[in-house]
């Protein structure tokens, strides 16, 4: 897949079939994070890798999932992610690196999505929680959640009228919106579409 619709068919997933990832797979998307650009290239970002189970489940009580469409969208037991990538900012580095994150996180993204796995960027998280699960060190600050594993859904992207908010059908499958380019772009000055 070229890497245009790679980026058009990712989407959010939040129900995995519960097949294990291999962790060299696992180790390949941080290495395609730290490929990501950072500002002025100071490289505040570290990486856990969490793919043990009981580990995974703790984990998983420290994330919110799907507001929109919550408590329905909220994986099951047979549905949670196998493995996630846990996003670090060392503050005694930067201390805001949020930017650096995204791209570093967007790499990771797109990554697994170009082998198949399915991922859901998870910001709604009790960091300080998450900070006590993993035995991290206080001069961190945990930016962001990755769930990853093989995707049991198929999310569908579709243009939005007015409201942008995702939604489920009568079929439980996920819509969600996007605003139309047309909308969007603007050609040499703004307003000039």
């Amino acid at each position: 897949m070229d890497i245009i619709d790679l980026i058009k068919t990712r989407r959010s997933v939040r129900r995995f079939s519960q097949e294990k990832l291999d962790r060299n797979f696992l180790i390949e998307l941080v290495d395609a994070a730290r490929c990501a650009p950072a500002t002025a290239n100071v490289q505040a970002l570290e990486y856990i890798i969490v793919d043990e189970t009981k580990t995974c489940q703790h984990l998983f009580e420290a994330l919110s999932w799907a507001g929109h469409v919550r408590p329905k969208r909220n994986p099951q037991p047979n549905q949670r992610p196998v493995a996630y990538i846990v996003v670090l900012i060392d503050t005694k580095i930067k201390k805001d690196a949020a930017v650096d994150a995204a791209a570093a996180i967007g790499n990771i993204l797109l990554a697994a999505w170009g082998k198949g796995v399915g991922s859901c960027w998870l910001g709604a998280v009790d960091k300080i929680k998450i900070l006590e699960i993993l035995n991290i060190d206080e001069k961190y600050l945990v930016d962001s959640v990755i769930a990853l594993g093989k995707p049991a859904e198929t999310p569908v992207m579709e243009d939005a009228a007015e409201d942008t908010k995702y939604y489920l059908d009568d079929k439980d499958v996920l819509h969600v919106p996007k605003r139309p380019l047309k909308k969007i772009l603007h050609l040499n000055k703004f307003g000039s579409k």
